[in-house]
């Protein structure tokens, strides 16, 4: 969680599967979802997280 990388297009974003928390402690829907103009941010089946195991990796990443 603490590396950090250089964009690799200014027009093209990707979501850290690692990093992701849904938002989870922050906002009450995910925020990529929100804004994002052409409803690209889809669940990742390959990745499903319960709300509990969410809150924990926002936890670690945000050293609460």
């Amino acid at each position: 969680a603490d590396e950090e990388f250089d964009p690799i297009s200014e027009d093209v974003y990707y979501i850290v599967t690692d990093k992701c928390t849904e938002c989870k402690g922050f906002f009450d829907e995910p925020q990529c979802a929100s804004v994002c103009p052409v409803d690209a941010c889809v669940p990742d089946e390959d990745n499903e997280e319960d709300e509990d195991a969410l809150l924990a990796k926002k936890a670690w990443l945000h050293c609460d």
